[in-house]
């Protein structure tokens, strides 16, 4: 049995299917000077071709195309990206070495960069860039790889990774499930996955050389584990958990349009956190109320010219009609060091998760937020549009802010352009100076969204992508707990909103605690997750969740808080988070879960 990360929810049982990623081992030699520039048009060529195999695959993806166009899009924009080709190029002429080595060297230096990257988003896009430089070094040596569109029978997919150009060849009909060793939770594997319904586990070490094609496998995307040749007992086990889940799925989905209302009356809004216009059609299929946290950076990330007011007036007008009349949150640019923009020069930061980012690069760089600021004050026309500093930690970065919003509002109303004069703002609480003034910030704004992942992060003071300490990243440790309590209670004593809109908002383990710790009016999260926490909020009440939030604060440690909210969440809602259904009361697989971490669920 192997470990890996659930990407996509779901059980696949069938034949393996290989596919050969074959990495090339390079080797470096040297060229005459006069062969210098016969080296360089070779890797220009390569780079060219690249270019017409990605284009190709995108004319022939059809509409599946425009769905993953930002991702096809950021594939385009690394084979032009000037800096990998032209240190490429510089290495080739400085040490007279064949392009293959040079490239492979520029690539390494590019992949020490993204370890150094604070976002978990960005660090998964390494994949991408190993991908590319992949296809480059293919079409110099002139490897053929084998294609996915050959695949001529339902087979589930074993690779090293997968690119996005993959996911769109490939004939989904086919594939049962996938499997990589590569990727995250947030990788484009995961977001095609769970989009077309396909079961899959990535970050699976050593897969390929452990399977072949043609090996009986299962993939479990819901507990993360890949098996191969497997008992028929466990076929047995597998293909009934297969069966469950999918009746499961099918229930949730049934009464998806009932309002996320607890057993005593109290409604909380269920939303989505989105990134892109794509994904608004996922939002009506989940029962989504609008967009809690739109993440306005991936419009600037990866782009040549920093997006021009027209454009992102035009982007968000159209996310705004397709969600009215539910309301849809803007946040303001949130990049920095650890999200680079291509064409602003900022100093490289020994820690940019504490450096110049979110709303202090904004004030920083008006010009940027105010053409921001235009483009979401011209699209309240057309929606309930608000919006979102993120990385605040003082009031004088809110009233800043608005100064520049309070300016932005006097030009358009000198042009005569129309907007929501009451345009609501609020406020990311997201590091603990936020949390501690929580009470002067809730006066200087109309509403405040809680962003767990950040806030955990630095109250706990560990990198959750580091490796080493990664384990000490705990979501229901005391200090948070305490930490949310204080800052909900707070809201409620303003009579101000207050949404959760990180990973924990959508973590249906936590909706209950969540929930009990005060007067939350919304909860924002994957558009996938909103089915489970709504059914979890109609089989509860409010009182219920107090006490079951009292007693979590009573706890003193992470393993006792982890213990009581799994037994808990267990009992209450057995066939949401117990493994031991009917079916499974003598389950052939041992217990592979931590006693101190939550188990994956359904």
């Amino acid at each position: 049995m192997f470990r890996g990360i659930s990407a996509s929810k779901g059980v696949a049982i069938g034949k393996a299917h290989l596919l050969d990623q074959s990495k090339f081992c390079i080797m470096k030699y040297n060229i005459a000077p006069d062969d210098v520039e016969g080296e360089i048009s070779r890797l220009r060529t390569a780079i060219e071709k690249s270019k017409d195999q990605m284009l190709e695959i995108k004319q022939r993806a059809g509409k599946v195309a425009d769905k993953y166009a930002v991702i096809l899009d950021t594939y385009l924009l690394l084979l032009d990206d000037d800096i990998l080709v032209n240190e490429t190029i510089e290495k080739i002429c400085k040490e007279q070495v064949n392009a293959e080595w040079a490239l492979t060297q520029i690539h390494e230096k590019f992949t020490a960069l993204f370890n150094n990257i604070n976002d978990e988003y960005l660090k998964g896009k390494q994949d991408d860039l190993d991908l590319v430089v992949q296809g480059i070094l293919r079409n110099l040596i002139g490897h053929h790889q084998e294609s996915l569109s050959e695949i001529q029978e339902p087979v589930i997919l074993i690779a090293h990774s997968l690119s996005a150009s993959d996911t769109l060849i490939m004939p989904r009909s086919l594939i049962l499930g996938l499997a990589t060793e590569v990727g995250g939770k947030t990788s484009h594997l995961a977001i095609f996955a769970s989009a077309m319904g396909i079961p899959a586990v990535v970050g699976v070490k050593d897969l390929t050389l452990k399977i072949n094609s043609g090996d009986t496998i299962i993939v479990d995307g819901i507990d993360g584990h890949v098996l191969a040749h497997p008992s028929e007992k466990l076929l047995t086990h597998f293909q009934k958990k297969s069966e469950s889940y999918a009746l499961y799925q099918k229930k949730l989905l049934k009464n998806i349009h009932q309002p996320a209302e607890t057993l005593d009356g109290r409604v909380i809004k269920l939303m989505a956190n989105i990134e892109s216009g794509h994904e608004l059609n996922a939002l009506k299929k989940f029962g989504a109320e609008g967009v809690g946290l739109y993440r306005t950076e991936f419009l600037y990330l990866g782009v040549d010219q920093l997006p021009t007011e027209e454009f992102l007036y035009e982007n968000f007008k159209k996310v705004a009609q397709a969600s009215d009349p539910y309301p849809v949150i803007f946040r303001t640019l949130d990049v920095g060091t650890d999200k680079p923009l291509r064409n602003l020069q900022l100093e490289e930061e020994n820690n940019p998760a504490l450096g110049l980012r979110g709303i202090r690069l904004s004030l920083v760089y008006p010009d940027i937020f105010i053409c921001q600021l235009k483009a979401i004050l011209r699209a309240s026309l057309y929606g309930k549009v608000k919006i979102l500093y993120p990385m605040i930690v003082s009031v004088s970065e809110i009233r800043k802010a608005n100064q520049h919003l309070e300016k932005v509002k006097q030009e358009l109303r000198d042009k005569q352009i129309p907007f929501n004069e009451n345009i609501e703002i609020g406020a990311m609480i997201e590091t603990p100076a936020a949390a501690i003034c929580i009470d002067d910030i809730l006066r200087e704004v109309d509403f405040i969204s809680i962003g767990t992942n950040d806030l955990i992060q630095y109250l706990l003071a560990v990198d959750r992508i580091n490796e080493n300490v990664a384990h000490i990243y705990q979501p229901f440790h005391p200090a948070v707990l305490k930490t949310l309590k204080k800052v909900i209670q707070a809201a409620q004593n303003h009579g101000k909103k207050v949404s959760i809109c990180g990973e924990l908002g959508g973590d249906p383990i936590a909706t209950l605690l969540l929930i009990g710790l005060g007067q939350v009016d919304e909860l924002s999260m994957d558009p996938h997750a909103i089915p489970k926490v709504k059914k979890i909020l109609r089989k509860t009440s409010q009182q219920e969740a107090q006490a079951f939030a009292q007693k979590a604060l009573s706890l003193k440690s992470v393993s006792e808080i982890n213990q009581f909210i799994i037994s808990e969440m267990k009992n209450k809602f057995p066939d949401d988070f117990d493994h031991n259904l009917d079916y499974l009361e003598e389950s052939p697989l041992a217990p592979m879960d931590s006693e101190d971490e939550p188990e994956n669920i359904f």
